[in-house]
């Protein structure tokens, strides 16, 4: 916060100063400052320079330019709040002249500055709300990033990378008056995906380019699903899975990752309809789950997995041998990454709750891998290690979960009653952990009310013990709302079952 009395006078004295090096210094010791103070301390200071910055984006020095560009764009990453309503409009339409700015550095700049921008809208987004500020703007706004794309120097400073992910971020945090508008858009990006196919890619340049490009409209497509609604995307959904479909057959493409995330979305948004493409998508799912070298793309798979079982239920069962051979070869293999072993245990509860019945038959060797995992400790002194170890206790409570709940429904819990002893020492270990963080607290409450209501009376002497009352309890204190809710429940089933 001392920083900013000292800073401030030379800002002040030189952000319009006639020499190019003095206004461009300033600003960037604006930029400096503007990552570790105080809100209250910075927040005047940059309500008072937005409109000289936006005076600056027309500098006749392309450096100054660029600048106060980058300038505006970190204010709006940081301290969107102090930007002054009065103000917001032109700072959307100086933004949107500096994207058709002849250099490419001040444009990717501006595509930044309104990709931030948009980014402050998610809380509004997450409450879908009929409008905000950004909704008289959209047409205006996604027009220009569409120029931007296509400009004929996109390639030089991010440019088109900055303007694609610009695109994203406001469809995702638009409102719902401009669905009209997200609606238009989904064939015209069917119509740019397939563009992409005849893109030379004669060397590894042209490839990773191509390959970019793809990667940047799956992630349109990701977000464009995220907020339409099924009778919107239904008659386009053929075509962009056989677009997805043709990405997937390219060996080793960088976008396999983006490609999952949004098959992902659009199988959220078909539920059950979704089935029909697993014919033609499982081949690509496996390749996916056992792509142990690249394990960003194979955790994005699982994950594909788990969205994909949570919609179309039942009907992935004739996919399940497959899956689950890859899913367990993931879990013996040594050398994969450590990140990739949460999701593949936690996609064990969401393929049993999606099967039921069916899981029987991997259920002794997925509850001994579980068990193998749950037995694991991390040292005292290593909080990273600590830090996996609560999401790795985490995917095995949602794992224990959704078995028993998938046992359940197929009137199969007697298969489960062996495991119960392990399952309760987990529990117990759990309850006396002090590295525990609240999100395993939170799951393994739930377990608890699910082994209560689901094995009532059986299990009674088991789980009528002190660390369950403890495990409760802690719930109860946690003060989270929805913890406190969840133990209220546990509480009552756990009361019946010991009656």
């Amino acid at each position: 916060d001392a920083v900013v009395a000292v800073i401030m006078p030379f800002v002040q004295q030189n952000i319009q100063n006639e020499d190019w090096r003095l206004r461009d210094a300033a600003m960037m010791a604006f930029i400096s400052m503007l990552d570790g103070p105080k809100e209250e301390t910075i927040g005047p200071s940059v309500s008072q320079s937005v409109p000289v910055l936006l005076s600056l984006l027309n500098d006749p020095h392309v450096m100054v330019r660029d600048t106060a560009a980058h300038c505006i764009s970190r204010i709006c990453l940081l301290h969107i709040r102090f930007i002054p309503t009065d103000i917001f409009p032109t700072l959307l339409q100086a933004l949107i002249a500096k994207c058709g700015e002849g250099s490419p550095k001040v444009a990717s700049q501006a595509c930044s500055a309104l990709y931030n921008l948009a980014s402050a809208f998610s809380e509004e987004a997450s409450q879908q709300q009929e409008s905000n500020a950004l909704s008289r703007h959209m047409q205006i706004l996604l027009e220009t990033l569409l120029r931007v794309c296509d400009r004929a120097d996109a390639d030089e400073a991010n440019l088109r990378v900055a303007a694609m992910e610009a695109i994203s971020v406001l469809i995702s945090n638009s409102a719902n008056d401009v669905l009209p508008i997200m609606a238009q858009l989904l064939p015209a990006f069917i119509q740019r995906f397939e563009a992409t196919f005849a893109m030379q890619d004669f060397d590894a340049s042209d490839k990773l380019k191509k390959e970019q490009t793809q990667g940047l409209l799956c992630a349109v497509f990701q977000a464009l699903y995220r907020k339409l609604d099924k009778s919107t995307v239904l008659p386009h959904t053929d075509t962009v899975m056989q677009q997805l479909l043709r990405v997937l057959q390219i060996k080793n493409a960088n976008c396999h990752e983006e490609c999952f995330s949004a098959i992902s979305a659009i199988a959220d948004v078909m539920e059950s309809d979704f089935a029909k493409y697993m014919i033609a998508l499982q081949p690509f799912l496996i390749q996916g789950l056992r792509n142990f070298q690249a394990y960003q793309v194979c955790m994005v798979a699982v994950g594909t997995v788990g969205d994909i079982s949570r919609n179309i239920e039942a009907q992935i069962q004739p996919f399940c041998d497959e899956i689950m051979n890859a899913l367990i070869e993931s879990l013996k293999d040594s050398t994969i990454h450590r990140s990739v072993k949460p999701p593949v245990i936690s996609c064990f509860g969401d393929i049993a709750m999606a099967i039921g019945p069916a899981y029987q038959p991997y259920l002794q060797f997925s509850m001994m891998l579980l068990m193998q995992a749950s037995s694991t400790r991390a040292p005292e002194d290593d909080e990273d290690l600590i830090e996996y170890f609560n999401l790795l206790r985490e995917s095995i409570l949602e794992a224990y979960v959704g078995i028993v709940q998938g046992l359940r429904d197929g009137n199969l819990l007697n298969q489960f009653m062996q495991y119960v002893p392990s399952v309760l020492q987990f529990l117990e270990d759990l309850a006396n952990d002090p590295n525990r963080d609240d999100f395993v607290l939170n799951k393994a409450i739930g377990l608890v009310g699910d082994l209560a209501q689901a094995l009532g009376p059986q299990i009674r002497d088991q789980i009528n013990k002190q660390f369950v009352a403890k495990l409760i309890s802690d719930g109860m204190a946690s003060g989270d709302p929805s913890m406190a809710e969840m133990s209220a429940w546990a509480s009552q089933v756990v009361a019946q079952a010991c009656q």
